[in-house]
């Protein structure tokens, strides 16, 4: 990143997530911003590659989730080229981050990104989001799960709320249609023994778009037969 770049993160954090970066969290930022630009020539990982947009619409739009984190491990499930899940490492680098996607280039990727930015506690995992959360290593063992941009409400519930422990929170980024998403979620949510706690409407600027995140606690330990088998959630959604 430019310098002019640099000062554009630094502001934007600031004004619209009142969030102070350290000059460590910037240069962060920086090479990854170049790496994403690098790697995105030879694998598709975003269509958005300007320094501007890269700034407004990955980072300051994984940086909204930060102040609903809990705990100290987390899920970032469908993390395709690590939003918002390094973003979130680069604010939050005590909690322990499991990064989860079904393209082994895009994890390529992500492992050249947490040697560059010399990230700890912090794994890539190659998995569908249905095989991740039934493996008994895994399943109810987080505190917050994250997911931007992988499928509508009721089908990422059955990916997610299996992994989080009771008390656990699903944090959710959408965008104009979070409270259609959550009509549609009510069998599912009681399905899967969890809850919406809020829907936070929020605003990052008339460049960025429409934003929420739809804050989902577990609170029942969900049923073993879910999540069904890979293919099947999306397929056919709890409706």
């Amino acid at each position: 990143m430019l310098p002019e770049h640099k000062e554009l993160l630094n502001r934007l954090t600031l004004e619209r997530l009142d969030i102070q970066l350290s000059q460590d969290q910037v240069e962060k930022f920086s090479t990854y911003a170049d790496l994403l630009v690098q790697w995105n020539e030879k694998v598709n990982l975003t269509s958005i590659t300007e320094p501007e947009e890269i700034i407004l619409k990955h980072f300051i739009d994984s940086l909204a989730l930060v102040s609903f984190i809990q705990g100290n491990k987390l899920a970032d499930i469908g993390t395709g080229a690590g939003f918002p899940g390094i973003p979130l490492k680069i604010l939050l680098p005590e909690v322990e981050v499991y990064l989860v996607d079904s393209l082994a280039k895009r994890l390529d990727f992500l492992e050249v990104v947490i040697e560059e930015l010399e990230l700890k506690k912090v794994k890539t995992i190659h998995a569908r989001a249905e095989d991740f959360a039934r493996d008994p290593k895994y399943r109810e063992t987080f505190d917050c799960v994250t997911s931007r941009a992988v499928a509508r409400l009721p089908v990422l519930l059955e990916y997610a709320v299996p992994l989080l422990k009771k008390g656990g929170y699903f944090l959710a980024a959408k965008g104009s249609q979070a409270n259609e998403e959550a009509m549609q979620s009510k069998k599912a949510l009681e399905i899967l023994g969890a809850e919406i706690k809020e829907i936070k409407l929020f605003n990052l600027g008339v460049e960025a778009e429409h934003r929420a995140i739809i804050l989902v606690e577990k609170i029942l330990p969900t049923p073993h037969a879910y999540p069904r088998k890979a293919g099947t959630p999306a397929k056919k959604p709890l409706l």
